[in-house]
């Protein structure tokens, strides 16, 4: 991560606050996607490339042309920690594929409703489908990815023309934004009825994230049915913040000090390599090596490691601070023969991911953004190790794990991305069968390749 400090001078335009530092250094950190408009109401969809903190500066990749000139008004969105935050900022310089902004002295939060939703894991199969007419008119279905008492917003799988019953292309044209839907049916929702009817309007449209996201609000719900919905809800969330919270930025470690990793938090209390504890030099701290046996939960929440990374102590504690020198050759020829899987949150992430895999060395990298192209990649031969960071709080990946593990029967260690780590988790974790949790987010790093170096067994 790049080290931030305040100037004393800076640019008359750029003052911003460490607030705004902190959640712009996690979005760039996570390659969150931002959409930018401009002064013509034309929206663009970008990535955050870098900071500069002492000129003020942000650097934007921009995908599509963006139609702005030098000093004008830009108002920007993104998505961090289920939250919609947003502001506005002056253009600095552009560039063909890029826009160089002054960062902005404050954000703001932009949630689009004023109640709490509840988000929902796809593999969950809750569904919505909205008509504007019964005979007439567009038919679309998708795919619920949160909802609150007023709304729902869906991933759109399908529309049709119900009168020719004709697919139409899946575009922010599909329907204008006031829509009213005759029909909205809510189907399979948790904790609530199987099949739920109201009706409805499109609140937004939004086709940025390489698919097509819609908004629809509720227009009064029957009494039971807005129950219902308030009793899931209630059951997975919070209130919505008035402001947006506080956070504070990431500050770096001394030189040659990895403690503060993302995936090792908490720290173990004594760490002085730079990398993850490699088997060998694990052993001399207990007094007989623990490896074959499950560590105590206060340990296993120290380490955030659930499973001994490889079994390379069969020689016996008799040589452990000397160990076997390793093959090189045949380690890369492993790494480059031995599988990656992966499930990114979304298919922008999954092109990263994989494109750091690759370069870090791994020959054999199978990333995916859809759980189902998942099942498919875990039935490939010689993997190496599952990585999964989806689209789901903690509580629904370990489940998804469960899954994972009672349908296949030798799958390779398992690391998991989680955002909070406690003795539950952990103990949870190790339960289902998971090797390692990773805590997000996190850096693509060379720490991070060689935490699956090691539990590759390479290490």
């Amino acid at each position: 991560m790049a080290i931030f400090g305040f100037g004393k001078e800076k640019k008359e335009g750029g003052n911003p606050s460490d607030l705004v530092l902190a959640y712009f250094e996690d979005a760039q950190r996570v390659r969150a996607p931002f959409t930018l408009t401009g002064p013509k109401q034309t929206e663009s969809s970008a990535t955050l490339q870098g900071l500069d903190e002492s000129e003020g500066l942000a650097t934007f990749q921009v995908s599509g042309p963006l139609i702005a000139d030098k000093g004008d008004k830009l108002h920007f969105a993104f998505v961090q920690e289920s939250l919609r935050l947003g502001g506005s900022c002056r253009v600095h310089e552009l560039r063909p594929t890029a826009v160089v902004v002054e960062l902005p002295e404050a954000m703001e939060l932009m949630e689009r409703r004023g109640q709490p939703r509840a988000r929902l894991n796809p593999k969950e199969g809750a569904t919505l489908t909205a008509l504007t007419g019964l005979f007439d008119g567009v038919g679309i279905t998708g795919v619920v990815e949160n909802v609150s008492e007023s709304g729902a917003r869906i991933r759109v799988e399908k529309a049709l023309n119900l009168k020719g019953e004709k697919r139409l292309p899946l575009g922010s044209a599909l329907v204008p934004v006031g829509q009213a839907f005759l029909l909205v049916k809510l189907n399979k929702l948790p904790k609530c009825p199987a099949v739920m009817e109201l009706e409805g309007t499109a609140v937004y449209l939004d086709a940025s994230s390489g698919g097509l996201s819609m908004a629809i609000k509720f227009s009064k719900p029957r009494v039971d049915i807005a129950g219902a919905l308030r009793s899931l809800v209630n059951s997975r969330t919070t209130a919505i913040p008035s402001a947006v919270p506080p956070k504070a930025r990431r500050r770096p470690e001394p030189a040659g000090a990895l403690e503060e990793d993302p995936f090792h938090r908490p720290p173990a209390p004594a760490r002085p390599e730079p990398r993850a504890v490699e088997p060998s030099k694990a052993p001399p701290l207990p007094q007989p090596p623990p490896i074959p046996a499950p560590p105590a939960p206060a340990a296993a929440l120290a380490a955030v490691t659930l499973v001994a990374p490889a079994p390379a102590e069969a020689n016996g504690p008799e040589a452990p601070l000397a160990p076997p020198p390793k093959n090189d050759a045949l380690l890369r020829m492993k790494k480059r023969s031995r599988a990656v899987v992966a499930l990114a949150s979304s298919p922008a992430f999954s092109d990263i991911l994989k494109d750091f895999l690759q370069e870090e060395g791994y020959g054999r990298v199978l990333v995916t953004a859809s759980m189902e192209e998942l099942l498919e990649h875990l039935q490939q031969p010689n993997l190496g190790l599952v990585f999964l960071d989806g689209p789901w709080g903690t509580m629904e990946g370990l489940e998804f794990v469960s899954r994972l593990t009672g349908a296949f029967q030798d799958l390779p260690p398992i690391i998991l991305a989680a955002e909070d780590i406690s003795t539950s988790v952990v103990l949870a974790a190790r339960r289902v069968g998971v090797a390692q949790l990773l805590v997000r987010p996190y850096a693509m790093d060379e720490a991070l390749s060689s935490l699956f170096t090691q539990q590759m067994g390479l290490s």
